[in-house]
């Protein structure tokens, strides 16, 4: 009988509030383990993301727009497989903590002495003349010029531009790295330096880099809950699930607040409405090509799987893992009526400390829905959490601190919106 008491306590529990915030730590612990590299490009690690949430739409019972939940799309992608190697005056620095590189940064091997550059070989003009043929075949620095006032400050620019055909760029005194992967090759390598690592005269530097490129086949991924009485009109959950993949064969960003985290709601919130069977019909779309450009949330726009105009509201879900300082609403100064609502909810059940209203902005998933003249929010949660884009971005990091909250809060919101 005591057992029996405790079952249905913790079932009355479940349904009272919804969110599973176990099912939502082994989602981004899964999500940010070795075995998917990143959820980018290298060792299929975006693919087995894919599979893996497609996975969890079946055991969830979603419901499928085609033959498969997969949307398939491609495009273009500069990634590291391998090699990712730097050293400087034979002192070997790790990636992604010691050195980073630009983005799309080309394939390079060798030995490049340094070329320090001063303010008279920019401001003289028989000196800053001479400079291309000086810096060829080598790395250039010129971090203790960034505050200096030139005579000729158009030449600083070329330099910065690297106009004198350098072999690449050094800078140093990086407090602190991120990354992004891109879709197109580099013009020159940009090599960064941890603050503190080097302040001596630098003389050499010895890098072996294997960029590739290629044509990425990806997809979104697709699939919905039937609503009770207005199975026409639907919300939409988004979430993207590609993150910055590897960084060569050891370094990889695992993407635990970005965006594991709000996958993790997403497929929790489908968990949610499954059990309690909404009046609308909802949609979650994990999309593919964020970190890249916003490509898969793009593409789904151009081919929507449903009419657009069905979507009554969508909410885009990024950056879910911390929220002891409150959430940001993106498009609250678009959608003001709707926007009152989640506040006023907020306050009723003091869930976060504040919600702040931003306006448009193309920074996620759902700025293509905005453009496309769907009502969308872009929810993330705010703290002090300064890993982003980043190796320490982790599961271990991530501090769920407020994840229950603003579960319910988003959870509310679509209830109070469907009545």
């Amino acid at each position: 009988m005591k057992n029996i008491f405790i079952l249905v306590f913790i079932l009355f529990f479940r349904l009272s509030f919804g969110q599973n915030l176990e099912y939502a730590r082994s989602t981004v612990e899964t999500l940010c383990s070795r075995e998917f590299a990143g959820r980018g490009y290298v060792n299929d690690g975006n693919q087995k993301a894919a599979d893996f949430i497609k996975s969890e739409y079946k055991k969830l019972g979603l419901l499928q727009f085609n033959k498969d939940y997969f949307q398939p799309l491609g495009f273009p992608v500069v990634y590291y497989p391998s090699k990712v190697e730097l050293s400087v005056d034979d002192v070997e620095l790790e990636p992604g903590t010691e050195f980073m590189l630009n983005a799309g940064c080309p394939e390079i091997s060798g030995r490049f002495k340094i070329l320090y550059i001063d303010s008279a070989s920019i401001d003289n003009s028989n000196e800053f003349r001479k400079l291309e043929s000086k810096a060829r075949n080598k790395f250039i620095f010129f971090d203790q010029l960034k505050n200096t006032k030139f005579t000729h400050p158009e030449r600083f620019k070329l330099i910065s531009s690297n106009a004198i055909k350098a072999r690449g760029i050094i800078t140093r005194d990086v407090e602190k790295f991120t990354w992004s992967v891109h879709p197109e090759w580099a013009d020159f390598p940009v090599v960064q330096i941890k603050k503190g690592r080097f302040s001596h005269f630098m003389v050499e530097l010895k890098i072996d880099i294997d960029a590739q490129f290629k044509f990425h086949n990806t997809q979104n991924i697709v699939g919905y809950i039937k609503g009770k009485s207005q199975s026409d009109s639907f919300i939409v959950f988004s979430a993207h699930y590609d993150h910055l993949g590897m960084f060569g064969e050891k370094t990889m960003f695992p993407g635990a607040n970005d965006n594991a985290s709000g996958v993790a709601m997403m497929l929790d919130m489908a968990d949610y409405f499954k059990s309690h069977p909404p009046k609308y019909s909802i949609a979650f779309i994990a999309f593919t090509g964020e970190e890249i450009g916003l490509l898969g949330s793009y593409y789904y726009t151009q081919n929507p799987l449903f009419p657009l105009n069905q979507i009554a509201l969508l909410l885009n879900l990024d950056l879910m893992g911390t929220g002891d300082k409150g959430m940001t609403a993106v498009n609250a100064t678009e959608f003001k009526e709707e926007f009152l609502m989640l506040q006023n909810l907020n306050a009723d059940s003091n869930y976060l400390v504040t919600v702040n209203a931003r306006g448009k902005a193309q920074n996620s998933d759902h700025y293509f829905f905005t453009e496309a003249g769907v009502k969308s929010f872009f929810f993330y949660l705010m703290g002090d959490y300064h890993y982003y884009h980043d190796v320490e971005d982790s599961y271990e990091a991530l501090t769920f601190s407020r994840y229950n909250e603003a579960f319910r809060l988003i959870r509310d919101f679509v209830l109070e919106y469907q009545k």
